[in-house]
């Protein structure tokens, strides 16, 4: 609806500096030996009670990061041998050598070393990017999700982000924060997915993205899976103060009892005047985008495999624009708030490792523009349990989820999506729906047929709105089959039940059932030295789709298919090697079924699906210039997004122009192009203190990418919309103190 909201990329680069320092992590290395000096292969290192750790190389050899400090214990395992655990004090910055020595036992099995399926930002060997790696990004301005936009199967088709999984909308990604779900995961939400992320990138520890096949313990989601950590108690004290042209921000990082407790502290202030009026962008806005947030972290480490860990956000927005949608000019306004709290109690109990959190969300907003006068409300209680045991070559895991939520809506909408000017056909709302969810799921992971990796799994979920419960299988198959080269395959049925405002919004003639898709994966993972390659093919088809089937009523009546293949290589690691980067391909097949608006009737049509984008490459470089000054670049290239044209017109009873839609899919905006600069200037003035500048030109072409079509007012003349931000620059410094 509002593609100029999309143009606020500049709006994030003022949360570039806090990333680029973030908190260094502790290296652990060493080697786990047998009693005759001879070093053990694939013996598993981890931190007892996290998922930090890595396996032997041939040597016994090993390594990995790691963000949790304080005392902790290191185990090490391997089948034929007896565990052993050694206890160590970890300081953020530090290197700590670790040596086993582990005796025989009588089982003599190869040891399981168990791969993810999913591109990671976290520590650990298996991680895709560092967590400064990928907020560092240049275009991505500081933010996680458009960071995750430069991996292959996730279609950007404009200036958001959005993250577009394999051809399926952004709701069909589910995003988690230390197993909390985020209703509302973007700021400046709008229907192409929202201009950022809600979470800010520099309270998150890690992240799990998984772009199909991934695992049953995760429901409710068609296409993929972004599962995010918050970070640990803080070791050290710091303070960051950041400046640039859009914006301000304080965050505090304070131990409050030596290896216990600790608390981070954010706030951050948007002030967005300045960088118009440098840009020269300001004319179109009413009321420049705004905004507040502030952020809470507290983590109280009670003991040596316990921890409480409460994290909190509040987010407050505000924006009005001068925009055109179908054949409608007039002034968008939004203002929203989204609030998130969530307490995680995480223990391990002898072998187990169990994890259960409580969280509550609530979310409001009033939009108006044209016709469209809307108040949606959402509020959401969930409780969420996982708990995880390795025996031998064994790893189980089980949980369940029970949540309750609440979606209001009040206002009017217009019958048909595309006619939305002030006397457009509307319909009043008035409707509030309480939803129960609650699922289930168990999993088990072995190495029985040695050397192959299996995971099979279950899970049921139950949705008191669709007044039904569904179950999916799901399997995935890991094989060593060379040196530092997997083999990856996955199958599973995934469901997703409608959203809220869908049964609030619209009343069908049938109730509204669950979405459902299957996904068929093959991929490769070759990772050595300073390497990693991955290939992956899938295919996905869908069945039981919502579409809307007229005014005011949608069906499950669609269907659907995505097919592709992604590729993804990077070298080097930022920080790490004087050069780092990755490049990422992805070509798409995404077909699904659509309504096709023939003036007042509607009728359903499959065609490319709205985000087919065709090929889609990034190419992403970071170099160390010289001494401290690190310069980056991003280009990006994405086929043109497909849209159904308007071909003519009929006349409504009132005497307006209703729109005739031609094939659905039928047409595309010319290709987007973009390649964005980043440099930065470390200079450290004290042992605990330093100084960043930062300087980022964004659109460095000046290129006019389209993102949308709009029309005339009797839709005889269409025209492509381009995006409201040509070639602009941003700059600003950090100080940690």
């Amino acid at each position: 609806m509002c593609t100029r909201l999309l143009g606020l990329v500049l709006l994030a680069l003022a949360s570039i500096a806090p990333q680029l320092v973030v908190a260094q992590p502790v290296f652990v290395h060493g080697q786990v030996q047998a009693p005759d000096g001879g070093g053990i292969p694939y013996a598993n290192v981890r931190i007892a009670g996290t998922t930090d750790g890595a396996a032997t190389n041939e040597q016994g050899r090993f390594h990995f990061h790691s963000r949790r400090t304080g005392r902790v214990e290191i185990r090490a395992s391997a089948v034929g041998y007896e565990a052993s655990e050694r206890t160590h004090r970890l300081v953020a910055g530090d290197t700590v050598h670790v040596r086993f020595v582990l005796t025989s036992s009588r089982v003599q099995l190869d040891e399981a070393v168990v791969t993810g399926d999913a591109y990671s930002t976290g520590p650990g060997e298996a991680a895709t990017l560092s967590p400064t790696e990928a907020v560092t990004t240049p275009g991505a301005n500081g933010d996680l999700f458009r960071a995750l936009q430069s991996f292959p199967g996730v279609a950007a088709p404009g200036d958001g982000a959005g993250l577009f999984v394999r051809g399926g909308d952004v709701t069909e990604t589910k995003t988690l924060l230390d197993q909390a779900t985020v209703h509302h995961p973007y700021r400046y939400e709008s229907p192409a997915g929202g201009s950022f992320g809600a979470v800010r990138p520099f309270l998150v520890d890690g992240t799990q993205f998984s772009t199909g096949g991934f695992s049953a313990q995760y429901g409710n989601a068609l296409s993929g899976v972004l599962a995010m950590e918050s970070k640990d108690r803080p070791e050290q004290v710091r303070r960051y103060v950041n400046l640039g042209l859009a914006a301000a921000s304080l965050s505090l990082d304070q131990p409050l009892i030596e290896d216990e407790v600790g608390l981070r502290l954010s706030g951050n202030r948007s002030f967005t005047g300045l960088l118009f009026r440098v840009n020269g962008e300001r004319d179109d806005y009413v009321t420049v985008p705004q905004g507040m947030d502030g952020n809470l972290g507290l983590t109280w480490d009670y003991s040596a495999t316990g921890q409480l860990k409460l994290f909190a956000f509040a987010r407050r927005n505000r924006i009005g624009v001068e925009t055109t949608n179908g054949a409608h000019a007039g002034v968008y306004r939004s203002r929203s708030t989204n609030q998130l709290y969530n307490l995680q109690w995480t223990v391990a109990p002898g072998a187990w490792t169990v994890e259960t959190s409580a969280s509550w969300s609530a979310y409001s907003s009033d939009r108006t523009f044209g016709a469209l006068d809307l108040s949606p409300t959402d509020a959401a209680a969930k409780l969420r349990v996982d708990a995880t045991r390795a025996v031998d070559n064994w790893t189980l895991r089980t949980g369940g989820r029970l949540q309750r939520r609440r979606y209001r809506m009040e206002g009017a909408v217009p019958h048909q999506p595309a006619v939305v000017g002030p006397d457009a056909s509307t319909q009043s709302i008035s409707a509030t729906t309480p939803a129960v969810l609650g699922g289930g799921y168990a999993e088990v992971e072995t190495r029985m047929l040695s050397p192959l990796s299996v995971r099979l799994g279950v899970r049921a979920d139950h949705h008191s709105q669709a007044h039904e419960a569904v179950v999916d299988p799901r399997v995935g198959v890991s094989w060593p089959f060379a040196p530092h080269t997997r083999l990856r395959v996955a199958w599973g049925r995934y469901h997703q039940f409608p959203a809220l405002s869908t049964y609030s919004e619209h009343v069908g003639e049938k109730e509204l059932q669950s979405q459902s898709a299957q996904h068929y994966v093959v991929g490769l993972r070759h990772e050595r030295k300073n390497w990693l390659l991955r290939a992956e093919a899938y295919r996905k088809p869908y069945r039981n789709l919502v579409v809307r089937t007229g005014p005011s009523r949608y069906a499950n009546a669609g269907t659907g298919r995505a097919q592709g293949i992604d590729l993804f290589a990077k070298y080097g690691a930022f920080l790490d090697t004087r050069f780092n980067g990755w490049v990422s391909y992805s070509l798409l097949e995404s077909r699904r079924t659509q309504p096709r608006d023939r003036g007042a009737a509607v009728q359903l049509e499959e065609g490319p699906a709205p985000f087919d984008l065709t090929h889609q490459a990034t190419v992403v470089g970071k170099v160390r210039v010289v001494g401290q000054v690190r310069l980056g670049a991003t280009y990006r290239y994405t086929t043109g997004q497909p849209f159904t044209p308007v071909v003519g017109t009929e006349r409504s009873a009132s005497g307006r122009p209703l729109p005739v839609d031609g094939p659905v899919g039928s047409a595309r905006l010319p290709s987007y192009q973009r390649l964005d600069l980043q440099l930065s200037y470390y200079w450290p003035f004290n042992r605990q203190q330093h100084l960043i500048a930062y300087a980022a030109v964004n659109n460095s072409f000046d290129r006019a990418n389209a993102v949308d079509v709009t029309y005339t007012p009797d839709y005889s003349e269409r025209q492509y919309r381009t995006t409201d931000f040509r070639r602009s620059v941003y700059v600003g410094f950090t100080l940690t103190l």
